[in-house]
C-alpha cells in the first residue's frame, strides 16, 4: 500500500468518527426525474441571505444533475428513516436499480424540487455559487423554502447509525 493510500485511509477513518446528521441531497435529472444521494458535508453558511453548502464529488451523478438543473433539496433524516439513508447511499446507476415503489412513497416536491417526505427538515435551494475543490464541488445554495418537524434526527458516527441522546 502506498503512503498516499495510507494517508487517505487514515483521513477517512478520522472523519468517520465525527458524528453528523444524515442528509439526502435531492435534485432533478435531465428528464425531470427525481434523483438523490447521501451527503455528509453540509452546513449553514449565512443568515442574510439564507445560504447553505453541500459538497458533491465531481464523479457523482448528482453533481451533473445539480449543475444542469440549478436547484436541489437538502433533507435531514429522522431516526426512523434508515432505509432511506441506505437506499441513497448506493448508486442507482440505471433505471433497473431504482426501487420505484419506494421512491413513489418517499418523494414529494416544493415548487418543483424533490424533497423526502417526513424528514426532520427539508429545504428548497437554488444554486447561488459553486466552487471547485479538488475532486469535489462546493455548491452554495440559496434557501427559498423550509419545512421542519419535531422528530428525532438520524445520526451517523463510526460507520454506524444512531440517535442523539440528550444529557440530563
Amino acid at each position: 500500500m502506498s503512503k498516499n493510500t495510507e494517508k487517505i485511509n487514515l483521513f477517512r477513518n478520522v472523519w468517520s468518527k465525527f458524528p453528523t446528521g444524515v442528509s439526502i441531497i435531492t435534485t432533478l435529472d435531465e428528464n425531470k426525474s427525481y434523483h438523490g444521494m447521501t451527503a455528509a458535508s453540509v452546513t449553514s453558511v449565512s443568515l442574510n441571505p439564507l445560504l447553505i453548502l453541500v459538497v458533491v464529488g465531481t464523479e457523482r451523478k448528482s453533481h451533473k444533475f445539480i449543475k444542469l438543473s440549478g436547484v436541489f433539496g437538502i433533507n435531514f433524516l429522522t431516526k426512523d428513516q434508515k432505509n432511506i439513508a441506505n437506499y441513497f447511499s448506493h448508486s442507482q446507476s440505471n433505471y433497473n436499480d431504482k426501487d420505484l415503489d419506494l421512491e413513489k412513497d418517499i418523494f414529494s416536491e416544493i415548487e418543483g424540487v424533490p424533497i423526502i417526505k417526513k424528514s426532520l427538515a427539508s429545504m428548497r435551494c437554488e444554486v447561488f455559487d459553486d466552487i471547485s475543490a479538488g475532486d469535489h464541488t462546493i455548491f452554495i445554495g440559496k434557501v427559498h423554502d423550509i419545512i421542519s418537524s419535531d422528530n428525532e434526527p438520524l445520526v451517523w458516527s463510526n460507520r454506524n447509525y444512531g440517535q442523539f441522546i440528550q444529557s440530563r
